[in-house]
């Protein structure tokens, strides 16, 4: 993902080395986290070349 991408990661890591609120979300040894980084098409020409659409008509399929 672009510039924005990593604020799920960095708010984990913000999280976890917080030993109150590690305990008040009771994350542990075990417990697993899930970062999902999204952007949209941010160069509309390469998304084109890659996906073989517009990015507009892909998001009016997904509607």
């Amino acid at each position: 993902a672009g510039e924005s991408g990593v604020a799920g990661l960095a708010g984990f890591r913000a999280v976890a080395g917080d030993p109150r609120v590690r305990a008040a979300l009771r994350l542990g040894a075990a417990s697993r986290i899930l970062c999902i980084g999204t952007e949209g098409a941010t160069d509309p020409e390469i998304y084109r070349e890659i996906v073989g659409r517009d990015a507009a008509d892909v998001e009016k399929e997904a509607a």
